[in-house]
């Protein structure tokens, strides 16, 4: 079965990240809600995105594995035996397993399901809400490309696939999945920093997030290095010499770095 028009997806567990992606699957095309399921453990969570996004909430994970082309697991990593356990030899090969749980291996998952199904490792960050996210992908030892398109067929609807090996998904978990976290709390500090230089906050808002936003297309698109970009805007004795000085002495590169080799480390630690 290749990736084609009647492609249906089921998400199994309703948590913020599936209801991210969920959200981002139908503003990218509205048309495929009446193709993606979701269920839950008794939570409503299902049913709640049922009903504000169109798709259709199952009772049980095993109707949702029947009725679906890929598998979506989006449960916490201590939950992914179990539920794969229930759904035993429902997922066969003719299906697609793809699983966001944090440092669960694609092959302790074959091994959980003993079948040479195709299964596929994803590491999504909250931007496939509005169709910006990064998608790190693996797929495992029993994948064909008929399975792979179909899965990524999907996941380019959110934003931009990386591929990467399995061994370097703790790093990137770190960097891209906890990501918007580190960018949200320095956005905030830009924040308070106009505020304090005398500037509202919805003026301070604009400002950074527009800064944001052009810095990294320019990076992007001028394909310039960091320190290039640095050297465009610095000129000496100028105000971003001056303040870059006052960055670098109180140490936040290396708080940067540190805060996401900690949580590098707590993504191991999860596996």
């Amino acid at each position: 079965m290749t990736a084609d028009a009647s492609s249906t997806i089921g998400l199994i567990g309703a948590g913020n990240m599936a209801g991210a992606m969920i959200q981002g699957f139908v503003r990218a095309d509205p048309e495929r809600a009446g193709r993606i399921f979701a269920t839950d453990r008794g939570s409503g969570s299902a049913a709640r995105l049922a009903a504000e996004h169109g798709i259709a909430a199952l009772p049980t994970n095993e109707e949702l594995v029947d009725r679906c082309d890929v598998i979506l697991l989006c449960v916490k990593p201590i939950d992914v035996e179990r539920v794969l356990r229930a759904v035993g030899g429902r997922v066969t090969r003719d299906k697609a397993l793809a699983s966001v749980a944090a440092g669960v291996a694609t092959v302790t998952m074959e091994t959980i399901l003993d079948e040479d199904a195709p299964v596929f490792r994803l590491m999504p960050n909250v931007p496939v809400q509005v169709g910006a996210g990064t998608i790190c992908f693996a797929p495992g030892r029993f994948t064909d490309t008929a399975a792979e398109e179909r899965v990524l067929d999907w996941l380019r609807l959110l934003g931009t696939v990386v591929r990467l090996e399995e061994r370097q998904f703790d790093a990137a978990t770190a960097l891209s999945g906890s990501g918007p976290a580190f960018i949200g709390l320095v956005i905030e500090a830009f924040e308070d920093a106009g505020i304090v230089a005398g500037l509202s906050h919805a003026q301070a808002r604009e400002l950074i997030l527009t800064t944001m936003l052009g810095t990294a297309t320019m990076l992007d698109v001028n394909d310039l290095s960091c320190s290039e970009l640095r050297r465009m805007v610095t000129s000496p004795g100028g105000t971003a010499a001056t303040g870059l000085a006052a960055l670098e002495r109180a140490g936040v590169r290396g708080a940067i770095i540190d805060g996401v080799l900690a949580a590098m480390r707590r993504a191991a630690e999860l596996g």
